[in-house]
């Protein structure tokens, strides 16, 4: 644990490297290595405020849309029920929502990823290094505890692509972030038990994520999900501040969440398939071990800035043509689909 003294002087340090990088990010919209390690390094030390200061600036700044419609899934939400689930969600950091997934929907997304290979987590490695082939995900069989299906698969699925483009998420995700909400990241992806191996790399134990300043995720089960099969585990409360006791980047286990914010806030959240959710991964959080069986899971991330990790844009040419208005309507919000 850092003196107070140490802990002043590096936060001088990172907060003139970060403000330097920041302002080049302004100016030309480019991602740097060393901007965003400031970035992680002045979270870290400021306990999180530092990324409470952007998000409040970012909001003063940008502002939100005023004609956001709820259609789409959430569409049931009445703008005052709306309204209260995002409050639960800003005193808990996460929400599950009454609505689920058709039927029919799941079904699709299911075959879809049934027939369509994907890369997979390499065991062997240190890092969070995938494979450079891509096979097909057999549960009875499985090579790692996790494959993933990169963007362009993600976006040849129809159902999912749907659900990107959703209208009703992006109204939740707008009141969340409280500005204009940026379509960021998307991820698709099985996951196997695997005795325990390459757990750190598969996302199994608990952490922080920190790729935006502030940002939302939507999950969907696409796969019955309890204790013994994977369930996404978070700890109620822990998106607001960086507790003394763990004030570090990296991996936790769970005796160390525990000590810190007590065995009862540490949640898993199961559900049957369809069931949709929304987390706030600033706060500690992980993908339980499969004991048997398998998961699906999809994920769309909003964000109310582009500033931190690099990640390639979406292919304007993969998006159907029936969401080009609503691109047009919200350029902002989309501006992370390369033309």
């Amino acid at each position: 644990m850092l003196t107070p003294i140490v802990r002043l002087i590096k936060k001088a340090k990172y907060q003139k490297r970060f403000t330097q990088e920041y302002k080049q990010f302004q100016k030309n919209q480019s991602n740097s290595p060393k901007g965003y390690a400031a970035f992680r390094k002045l979270f870290v030390l400021t306990r999180g405020k530092s990324n409470d200061a952007l998000s409040a600036e970012i909001d003063r700044k940008i502002g939100k849309y005023s004609d956001v419609p709820l259609e789409g899934i959430l569409a049931n939400f009445a703008p005052e029920s709306l309204q209260k689930a995002v409050t639960q969600m800003q005193k808990d950091g996460y929400y599950v929502f009454e609505q689920k997934l058709d039927a029919a929907v799941i079904d699709e997304i299911y075959r879809y990823a049934q027939q369509t290979p994907a890369r997979y987590i390499d065991v062997n490695s240190a890092t969070q290094a995938y494979s450079q082939d891509q096979i097909i995900f057999d549960a009875q069989k499985p090579v790692s505890p996790r494959y993933q299906f990169n963007d362009a698969q993600v976006l040849a699925c129809a159902p999912l692509q749907k659900l990107i483009f959703d209208r009703s998420l992006f109204a939740f995700a707008q009141e969340y972030l409280g500005c204009k909400p940026i379509l960021d990241i998307v991820a698709f992806w099985w996951s196997a038990p695997f005795g325990g191996k390459a757990k750190n790399a598969a996302a199994q134990m608990y952490h922080f994520d920190l790729d935006r300043i502030k940002f939302i995720k939507f999950f969907f089960y696409l796969t019955d999900v309890d204790t013994h099969t994977g369930p996404h585990c978070y700890v109620k409360g822990s998106h607001q501040t960086l507790p003394r006791e763990i004030d570090r980047d990296g991996r936790f286990e769970d005796q160390e969440m525990a000590a810190v914010y007590g065995a009862e806030n540490l949640l898993e959240l199961a559900g049957k398939k369809g069931t949709i959710m929304a987390v706030d991964t600033r706060g500690f959080h992980k993908g339980k071990e499969l004991e048997h069986g398998e998961r699906l899971l999809f994920q769309i991330q909003y964000t109310n800035s582009m500033f931190g990790q690099s990640y390639a844009p979406f292919d304007a040419k993969l998006i159907l043509p029936e969401y080009a208005d609503q691109i047009q309507q919200y350029s902002y919000s989309y501006q992370n689909i390369a033309q």
